[in-house]
């Protein structure tokens, strides 16, 4: 499925099961159950229908010496058990046991949790699978901060890394604001600390809320993004572009054209009612 997606296998839904429980047909279901049932679904169906991003050419990262390298990116053997270990802590936050089970405890439990008590709106379909950044997507912005960055140690490097833990909450258009405030007054209730916000519904090639959290009991930072199912739609339109506009190397001329395309697709994406009120946020500024 997704770049960052460890599996690609047919998985129970939860939000399925639990609307099931609630009633066998849309008419049985109260009226918020109904809107967000039939969100899931409409989500489910547009994830379904987007191909895989990795293509079976390209080259796997090679991890010789304990060093790792990928896509003319290198990790020594010091930053690279860094990348472990970060990994690791993640990992754990994130609420997995050893065996792929959840418990009580683990941010992935408090997101569905946090779901569960919105009046509108849904995490995104497959949210276990996609918690969790790939090991290598994980170790190549590292190595990115790194060679921007050199004089900083790699484990303060790895520390900032916020989107290692990700959940995206998709709300209807004339939800959205209300729905976005709704999430984050409860990510402070049940003990999250909010430490960035980035809005980027005025963007050419983006739209939509991406924010950072401290989770109080790991210490670990994670990203929470707001989306209308039309704003994630052209994200997962546009990731592998994204992508490869990212990749060092990607030709100018090519980085160029798929910027276009990335615009074009997002400049069809409606900014929802109150979407522009959201202030840029970030922690002691």
């Amino acid at each position: 499925m997704r770049a960052d997606d460890p599996s690609d296998g047919e998985a129970a839904d939860d939000r399925v099961r639990e609307h099931d429980r609630l009633g066998s047909s849309p008419a049985e279901m109260p009226a918020e159950a109904r809107d967000r049932e039939e969100c899931y679904r409409d989500l489910r169906a547009c994830d379904q229908a987007l191909p895989a991003t990795r293509r079976s050419d390209e080259p796997r990262p090679a991890d010789v010496g304990g060093r790792w390298k990928w896509k003319g990116l290198e990790l020594d053997p010091e930053a690279n058990r860094i990348a472990d270990e970060g990994l690791a802590a993640r990992q754990a936050a994130e609420g997995r046991d050893a065996d792929g089970n959840y418990g009580e405890r683990g941010l992935t439990p408090g997101m569905r949790r946090i779901e569960a008590e919105l009046e509108h709106g849904t995490l995104v379909p497959d949210t276990e699978k996609l918690a969790l950044k790939s090991p290598d997507r994980f170790k190549e912005k590292l190595a990115k901060m790194i060679s921007l960055e050199p004089d900083v140690a790699p484990a303060g490097h790895a520390a900032k890394i916020h989107d290692g833990i990700r959940y995206t909450f998709i709300f209807a258009d004339q939800f959205y604001a209300a729905g976005v405030r709704d999430t984050e007054n409860r990510l402070v209730d049940h003990g999250y600390k909010l430490v960035g916000r980035k809005p980027s519904w005025l963007g050419e090639e983006y739209k939509g809320i991406n924010s950072q959290w401290r989770d109080a009991d790991s210490g670990q930072l994670f990203e929470v993004q707001f989306h209308t199912p039309a704003s994630w739609d052209a994200k997962q339109r546009t990731h592998d572009s994204y992508e490869k506009i990212q990749n060092l190397a990607t030709k100018p001329e090519e980085r160029a054209r798929l910027r276009t395309y990335q615009r074009e697709i997002v400049a069809s994406v409606p900014i929802p009612p109150g979407a522009l009120e959201f202030a840029p946020y970030k922690e002691g500024i």
